[in-house]
């Protein structure tokens, strides 16, 4: 919604931005701030799909890549938008729940894999979900 708070954004232009899929190569993140730039983006959304490497384990918690990441953009000028990661969750939590993964028309139960593969109505989903939002939002 645009409104006068936030009229001085002008045209948000952006797109979704998986960092995390490039951990191991440091430097395309100082690559990408440049072609940012030169397309004019001004917006980005995080995490989207980061579940495995926010969380490697159940309990385990690593943020320390998607601080580097935020604050490099936010230095570069651009907005963030910060998503929770529950489209896409890690294998350890198919493996050691797999009451979390859908059920298709036969009964059978879907193997690991996949974006939005997860049952909504498994209590021990949304658990996990509101564990990793809260570590998230308390971050």
């Amino acid at each position: 919604m645009i409104n006068e708070r936030n009229l001085h954004w002008g045209l948000l232009h952006g797109a979704d931005y998986n960092y995390e899929q490039w951990l191991d190569h440091p430097k395309v993140l100082d690559q990408d701030l440049v072609f940012m730039n030169e397309a004019g983006i001004n917006v980005l959304a995080v995490g989207i799909f980061s579940w495995a490497k926010l969380e490697s384990e159940e309990g385990r918690y690593d943020f320390r890549w998607l601080d580097e990441c935020i604050e490099k953009l936010y230095k570069n000028g651009q907005k963030i938008i910060l998503a929770t990661p529950s489209g896409s969750k890690p294998a350890w939590l198919s493996q050691k729940y797999p009451e979390v993964c859908q059920v298709d028309k036969k009964g059978l139960r879907r193997p690991h894999g996949g974006r939005h593969n997860h049952c909504r109505t498994s209590p021990k989903y949304r658990e996990a979900c509101v564990r990793i939002n809260t570590e998230l939002a308390q971050r």
